[in-house]
């Protein structure tokens, strides 16, 4: 059975990226495709909101053989890391360099598709960490979501890819005319005009906090990782039954305890009624853990 069209631009995305990338970086990065879903209607709304812990998104409208919108969202280190890395010179706008780097990936799109890759507009960066609302306005009522291994250098983390065929970037636009013609009047309006000096300053108001109540119901997959190691390729294909692989933890070192690609926690391996399980030993303060999360 051939590949669907919406797996077939996920994966050419990905491996564009691994084409423009490394050259814009300054360093090998790839992303490789581990899982792709379609979601609709009912599903969406508990989809997106395990998405938008992916704070960063550069987002582009599609018309032609696959009109909607495709999102690429990247942790908000990461996506700060590629900033960095990419060194691109200021436009007016957030994120040069990671509009650059996305948009390379489109294009090599467009080579490896022909006739059937979208039309890609203008890139669009997205805090979704200021508001999480974005991505559901862009998206629509369904989409198909891949998540994404995502190497920077010797990093490795995890990127999200999202085709949405009925999703717009109409509201965003609409948006982001309605701030700039706010910001215009607001600065036509001033007229400098000499003030009293106040006789004390005003109180600074802390701010808000971050919205996470809404995401406190989401299930997240809990990863204990036992240690890292890596191999070339030449002795992963070799493997076999009784292949041993060193790792890099001592087995007195205490394990680390993964959520969303993040450590959490450190702790002990158990045995618990003839399962494995984890003591946790280390952890951070309760009231840092979902910032640590998102």
């Amino acid at each position: 059975m051939s590949d669907s069209m919406e797996k077939k631009l996920v994966n050419a995305f990905a491996e564009a990226w691994g084409e423009a990338a490394p050259a814009l970086l300054g360093r090998p990065s790839e992303l490789g495709l581990l899982a792709l879903r379609e979601v609709r209607s009912e599903d969406m709304e508990s989809a997106l909101a395990v998405a938008v812990t992916w704070s960063s998104a550069f987002a582009a409208a599609c018309s032609g053989a696959m009109p909607g919108v495709f999102v690429c969202l990247f942790k908000g280190e990461d996506s700060d890391e590629i900033e960095k890395l990419a060194k691109r010179e200021t436009d007016g706008r957030p994120k040069p360099g990671g509009r650059a780097v996305v948009t390379a990936a489109l294009q090599g799109v467009a080579a490896r598709l022909g006739a059937d890759a979208p039309v890609f507009a203008e890139i669009t960066w997205l805090d979704l960490a200021a508001d999480v609302s974005r991505l559901a306005r862009v998206a629509g009522d369904s989409a198909w979501i891949g998540t994404c291994s995502l190497t920077l250098g010797d990093e490795m983390t995890q990127a999200l890819l999202l085709y949405a065929p009925n999703g717009s970037m109409e509201a965003v636009r609409v948006k982001n005319q309605a701030a700039a013609t706010a910001s215009a009047t607001a600065t036509a309006a001033a007229v400098p005009s000499p003030q009293p000096a106040p006789s004390r300053r005003a109180p600074r108001q802390p701010e808000a906090p971050r919205n996470i109540e809404r995401l406190l119901d989401v299930e997240l997959e809990i990863i204990v990782r036992f240690g890292l190691t890596s191999l070339p390729l030449r002795e992963i294909v070799r493997m076999g039954v009784g292949t041993m692989i060193e790792l890099d933890r001592a087995v007195d070192e205490p394990v680390e305890l993964l959520v969303n690609g993040r450590p959490l926690a450190r702790g002990n391996v158990v045995v618990i009624d003839g399962y494995y399980g984890v003591r946790i030993t280390e952890i951070g303060e309760p009231s840092q853990r979902p910032v640590s999360l998102v």
